[in-house]
């Protein structure tokens, strides 16, 4: 615990945090780790000096400063951090305890996201990314969305192949009004004959997904209570992506196969 805890001392410095990220990109001399960061030579030393008795980072016989592995090692975790820290407001009232360990870990590949405050936004979001789907639309989602099944339609008839994990029993929660026409659920219907349209279904809800090959448009985790607010984070980072990805076929893997579509129905809320 206490090489830990000297390890965090160490990173809690920003002068010394500046550093080590300018030393990510470059092996860098004294002069410059002072000219780049507006320290004082003295000042650049002393803090050289104390990420080098901390073995992060090292000096070679030029006299150039870089990370050690155990440096770089150290920096990974700085995005995860970071992630957090920037959305700790969400993070009071929202979970990621049922998340796989191995993307807990991964959390930094999402400091490229953007949060948005409104589920409506999130809506409109969900909306454009099925309008602009070339290849792939996957979604884990515990309440259908209506005006999504026109544009999956149309999506899936340009070619557009979907995955989804839908809920084993469905309760609506969102005001929903509006029929799914019988068009629709054709094309749909055919879709998921012809393997275009994969559902497979789940009880448990750890997130709510919606994504495409080109972006994340919502992200959201659940609240403390086990529910959706549908407020959450939307991104076009590769690194998102990838991430969200890895989060989708975590699921899927482990999702029941479904062998017949849900329409939702009209829901007027009491």
């Amino acid at each position: 615990m206490e090489n830990v805890c000297n390890l965090f001392f160490e990173l809690s410095n920003e002068d010394r945090l500046r550093i080590m990220l300018e030393l990510e990109k470059e092996p860098l001399k004294l002069t410059h780790v002072s000219k780049k960061l507006d320290l004082t030579s003295s000042e650049a030393h002393r803090q050289l000096s104390r990420l080098s008795e901390a073995k992060l980072v090292a000096k070679d016989v030029e006299g150039f400063f870089s990370l050690t592995p155990f440096g770089e090692q150290a920096l990974n975790w700085i995005p995860g951090y970071t992630f957090i820290s920037d959305n700790s407001e969400y993070f009071q009232s929202h979970t990621l305890s049922n998340l796989p360990p191995g993307l807990l870990h991964g959390l930094g590949d999402l400091s490229g996201c953007v949060f948005s405050h409104d589920a409506l936004v999130s809506v409109s979001h969900i909306e454009m990314m099925i309008r602009e789907a070339d290849e792939y639309i996957y979604n884990i989602h515990d309440q259908f969305l209506l005006n999504a099944y026109p544009l999956a339609s149309e999506a899936v008839e340009r070619g557009v192949s979907i995955k989804s994990i839908d809920p084993v029993v469905y309760s609506p929660s969102l005001q929903m009004k509006g029929e799914v026409s019988e068009e629709d659920q054709k094309t749909l219907s055919q879709a998921m004959e012809d393997g275009r349209l994969i559902n497979r279904k789940m009880e448990q809800f750890d997130v709510f997904l919606w994504m495409s090959e080109k972006e994340v448009a919502i992200l959201s985790f659940p609240t403390l209570d086990g529910k959706f607010d549908y407020l959450g984070f939307t991104s076009k980072d590769d690194r998102a992506l990838e991430w969200c990805f890895d989060l989708f076929r975590y699921y899927w893997e482990s999702a029941v196969p479904k062998h017949e579509l849900s329409f939702a129905r009209p829901y007027e809320a009491q």
